[in-house]
């Protein structure tokens, strides 16, 4: 598919926190974010981006919606180029691209109704008002799978699981060609997280919306994606399609990811060794040369201090 069927196209993007000084002490360090990164997402296509807390998750969803500004490469959402953007740019290119996080209660006015918080997007863009507004905000709870009487009630009358789907609806209501997911039904039970994943995976094939979707929990993505990224330390270390992510694993740290996934069989749960880290996650502001994983990985060798292993 060409580049221009791309809805989200990353090239050698740098993100850096720190390294200016202060009155009261030393100049802290430079902290790097991510460095080179490089991903590229089609229409109707969701990207699972995969890796434990500290990994640059969130910083790279930031960085897409220009919460945190790039210091360096590409980011174009909806063929709009993000880096370098001016405020007025961003609330043009920002319809392109919503989010969906993790704690619906923090992403929800309390003082709102619902039909008001899903309705505000189209209110603020000018793309509805009076009974058009009324019509389209009407229609949101349903596609959501929520009953109309809802739009009436606050975030504090709904469960966690409606919560989310408000969410959704308000993320929707644009009609963006993209939607981050950063870590949307780790809060909830595993009924619930599966009402999400299907009514996600419906939205999608009804509305033709890509998905990046961050996680750390490989049960989770392996369910709704069609790639998976792997990410260690601000790095893509993997890339690999659906169908082969779990036969395949090639890195060392895919293979301790999926380690962490439970398994129904106890027999096979006994017989399959488990690939265990040791030590914990390193500072980004101290990245070791060559794999950034040797630190803990059981396999590493002295090839592994000079020279970073292939992405897959």
């Amino acid at each position: 598919m060409s580049a221009a069927a791309n809805v989200l196209e990353m090239r050698d993007i740098t993100v850096h926190f720190g390294g200016r000084g202060s009155r009261l002490g030393p100049p802290a360090p430079l902290t790097r974010a991510m460095n080179g990164v490089e991903l590229a997402i089609r229409r109707s296509e969701t990207v699972a981006l995969v890796g434990e807390s500290g990994c640059g998750k969130s910083t790279l969803s930031n960085a897409i919606v220009g919460l945190q500004p790039a210091q360096a490469g590409t980011i174009r959402v909806g063929g709009e180029e993000v880096v370098g953007a001016s405020p007025r740019q961003f609330h043009a290119i920002r319809r392109h691209v919503q989010m969906i996080f993790q704690d619906p209660a923090l992403s929800l006015d309390p003082r709102s109704t619902i039909g008001a918080t899903v309705g505000e997007p189209l209110r603020v863009r000018g793309i509805a008002e009076g009974k058009a507004l009324e019509e389209r905000v009407g229609a949101l709870p349903s596609q959501v799978c929520l009953r109309p009487d809802h739009a009436d009630r606050y975030p504090h009358q709904l469960s966690g699981g409606q919560r989310q789907r408000v969410v959704i609806a308000r993320a929707l209501a644009l009609e963006p060609d993209l939607v981050i997911c950063d870590e949307p039904v780790s809060a909830f039970d595993v009924s619930v997280r599966a009402q999400i994943l299907n009514l996600l995976t419906a939205l999608q094939k009804r509305t033709g919306v890509s998905y990046l979707f961050m996680s750390h929990d490989l049960s989770v993505v392996r369910h709704i994606c069609d790639h998976v990224v792997v990410m260690y330390l601000e790095r893509f270390v993997e890339i690999a399609q659906h169908d082969t992510f779990l036969a395949s694993p090639k890195h060392p740290y895919r293979r301790a990811l999926m380690a962490c996934v439970p398994e129904a069989d106890t027999v096979v749960q006994r017989a399959e060794p488990r690939f265990v880290l040791t030590g914990e996650l390193q500072s980004p502001a101290d990245i070791p040369s060559g794999c950034a994983f040797r630190t803990r990985c059981p396999l590493a060798t002295e090839i592994c201090v000079g020279v970073p292993p292939p992405r897959g």
